[in-house]
């Protein structure tokens, strides 16, 4: 990492949406002679970065907004599937049930048919 005197600003931190003003001496601002200049140049890139940060921001707000109706969406359509349907298991449990009721009417189909041939 490059070392800087502590009188200039750091031009370590960059972002594609962040402008830095590269290598200004802070002592260049208050100097006999006043740069107005340099200072003026210096405030309009900080509110431009502060334009720049706020409207990350606001786009950083407004994406976890819609990720978070999302998942609201998504916790209700779980609840719901949850409450409608059935697991595996119970389903495994019914389909036995199922074909135990269907043997037992197969029996009782074939006694009704024996008692036909008796009478």
């Amino acid at each position: 990492m490059k070392k800087s005197s502590p009188h200039r600003i750091s031009t370590e931190l960059t972002s594609e949406k962040i402008k830095i003003v590269n290598d200004i001496d802070l002592n260049a601002l208050f100097n006999l002679n006043y740069n107005f200049d340099l200072l003026k140049g210096i405030i309009e890139t900080l509110l431009k970065n502060q334009e720049a940060i706020q409207k990350q921001l606001d786009d950083i707000y407004s994406s976890n907004y819609d990720k978070d109706k999302a998942i609201e969406n998504l916790e209700k359509e779980i609840k719901i599937v949850k409450e409608v349907c059935i697991d595996r298991g119970t389903f495994k449990n019914l389909e036995t049930e199922v074909e135990q009721l269907k043997e037992h009417l197969k029996q009782t189909d074939k006694k009704i048919e024996e008692c036909k041939l008796y009478i």
